[in-house]
């Protein structure tokens, strides 16, 4: 079934026939809504004693935990007498678990399905319902994440091929991709600008740096070990180096968190080089529990290279990442970062796009 941008009632007819025949693929039949069934039955699925449990289907391109709480509202708004199901190019795995837990059952077409009613219960892999062209959606490969990145830092500017090309150091074919699949799952719109916090939050599920735990932590002022470890504390605005991030540069930002004067500061580094001298000149910690700081091997390079100077305006004398970043970590804790995420608004610099 070809799958890419379609209008929307081209979009439910295809959700209802990939939702027939996933469920067809598990040897259960299927009756699609017509003028006799009960009112928001769109799908019945056919038992073999004659039961039917009949289905209101709705469809979305991409389902995150951010956009889910306005879908599931939405949605509320229509009853039905059956079950309710959604259908969708891609489900992240945070938001299969609210689904869940919302009582919907889901289609994921990359090939999963999750039905659950009276004597029903299926959590199965099922046949893929997307094309190529879908295939190619959304953020993809390394192109994609620092493309994604550049465009949050700025979701007000307008970014041509070109110019994120220069930007990233990357070809404009690249480039050129790497928009054309963010555009068919609807992360960017006409104009090449970000869909928020769509993006952000597609971003987050693909944001996982490389770390290790450290025994001690460089002094920001100087020391022999500086140099050998890129910290780039001069000019830190225009030159690459470490970056403070997570809690400590939220606390900084001003974002709603509480934490103690001694919390081990978490900091991205430009390399995989870097972080493995880090960990040879300051000690690798024998537990979580006891390091003094984290090294995190930076995920695109914008991170340590758009650092910002915050002594004009805080104690702090490490160079922050950028908001964007510091909430990009945040995010991984889908408890404790989105109550952060939810309170907090940059004020001084960056954007908020969450």
């Amino acid at each position: 079934m070809e799958h890419i941008l379609v209008d929307p009632l081209q979009r439910s007819h295809n959700a209802l026939d990939a939702l027939t025949s996933a469920v067809g693929s598990l040897g259960l039949a299927v009756r699609q809504g017509d003028v006799d069934a009960p009112p928001g039955w769109d799908l019945a699925i056919v038992f073999p004693d004659g039961r039917e449990i009949g289905l209101q289907v709705k469809t979305v391109a991409l389902i995150t935990t951010d956009s889910l709480p306005g879908l599931l509202r939405r949605w509320s708004a229509s009853g039905t007498e059956g079950g309710r199901v959604v259908v969708a190019d891609r489900i992240t795995a945070e938001a299969r678990t609210t689904l869940n837990q919302a009582g919907w059952g889901w289609l994921d077409l990359r090939g999963h399905l999750r039905l659950t009613g009276p004597g029903l219960f299926i959590d199965s892999d099922v046949p893929v319902f997307v094309g190529p062209e879908t295939d190619r959606q959304g953020i993809i490969g390394r192109v994609g994440i620092e493309l994604a990145a550049l465009l949050l830092l700025d979701p007000a500017r307008r970014i041509g091929v070109r110019a994120a090309a220069a930007a990233l150091s990357r070809a404009p074919s690249s480039i050129s991709e790497a928009f054309a699949a963010l555009r068919g799952a609807g992360l960017v719109d006409e104009d090449s600008k970000p869909v928020l916090p769509a993006l952000f939050w597609e971003l987050a599920e693909h944001w996982k740096p490389v770390s290790r735990d450290v025994a001690s932590v460089p002094m920001p002022g100087g020391g022999r070990d500086n140099a050998a470890l890129r910290l780039g504390m001069d000019d830190v605005e225009s030159n690459v180096g470490w970056a403070l991030t997570d809690t400590v540069a939220a606390a900084v930002y001003g974002a709603p968190v509480s934490i103690r004067a001694d919390h081990p500061p978490d900091f991205y580094v430009p390399d995989q080089g870097t972080l493995r001298r880090s960990v040879q000149l300051l000690g690798a910690a024998s537990t979580a529990t006891v390091r003094a700081g984290r090294v995190r091997i930076a995920p695109v390079p914008l991170v340590c290279a758009r650092r910002i100077d915050a002594t004009e305006w805080s104690d702090e004398e490490w160079p922050l990442a950028n908001p964007l970043f510091v909430a990009l970590d945040l995010a991984q804790d889908p408890g404790r970062g989105t109550e952060i995420l939810d309170g907090w608004t940059p004020e001084r610099v960056g954007a908020r796009v969450w």
